[in-house]
């Protein structure tokens, strides 16, 4: 006799912050919860990274690992915690001013995400522009390889390669998915410091899940006004 059907999983929607498309989601279930504890026991970036993204795509309807970005994550992520697990989290935050920690509830459903309009080419010079978008999931990671082994200059340096999808020229467009990372290197460091400049600026926009926060210090009574930000502390 099998064994009988333990839920019948309820139904949300949430927006997908790159595409502004509208998604039905479930709740995780305690085998996503299962593999994203082992992940998080491991205390590897990128294997807790590769936990969050397949609960993403297996609880969310029509959505694949590579349309995903690095905010899309952030954000979806929190919406299934949310629905999951339970609407508040609890921090604890140190007052800015005698750091004593201080437990704040954050209500999930207050968690926005402000994604500024993506600046799609940037001009380098009167004949050459540089075709950009968000930097996508596969890039991310590339990026956080990088981050837990060289310095924080490459991993910027590795976003903004992620981040530039095709360079144009009066007569071309040249798909960057079909040149070499040797070769997409070699163009960033033949740019002037003006012209990386403008392509930092916008890779410098991508956006992540931040949130203002405002209490009264239980231990000295200071008022603390600040933003917490990244997704590792709305969990």
């Amino acid at each position: 006799m099998a064994l009988p059907k333990l839920n019948d999983y309820p139904k949300h929607t949430m927006v997908q912050p790159s595409t502004g498309e509208e998604i039905r989601f479930r709740p995780f279930l305690v085998k996503e919860e299962k593999v994203m504890l082992l992940a998080a026991e491991s205390q590897n970036l990128q294997d807790v990274l590769n936990a969050v993204v397949d609960t993403i795509v297996a609880c969310c309807e029509d959505v694949k690992k590579e349309s995903l970005t690095s905010f899309d994550i952030e954000y979806m992520f929190v919406k299934l915690r949310s629905k999951s697990v339970g609407e508040s989290s609890v921090l604890t935050i140190k007052c800015q001013e005698c750091e004593h920690g201080n437990e704040y509830s954050i209500d999930l459903n207050d968690i926005k995400m402000e994604v500024p309009e993506l600046q799609k080419r940037v001009n380098l010079s009167d004949s050459i522009s540089v075709e950009m978008r968000w930097p996508q999931f596969e890039a991310l990671q590339k990026a956080i390889d990088q981050e837990t082994g060289t310095s924080a200059a490459e991993y910027v340096f590795t976003l903004i390669r992620s981040s530039m999808a095709a360079v144009l020229t009066e007569d071309d467009r040249i798909d960057l998915s079909e040149v070499s990372i040797k070769e997409i290197d070699e163009f960033i460091e033949s740019m002037s410091h003006d012209q990386f400049l403008k392509i930092r600026e916008v890779v410098e926009q991508i956006p992540s899940l931040k949130h203002d926060v405002n209490f009264t210090c239980e231990g000295c009574g200071h008022e603390n006004n600040l933003v917490v930000q990244g997704m590792e502390n709305f969990f």
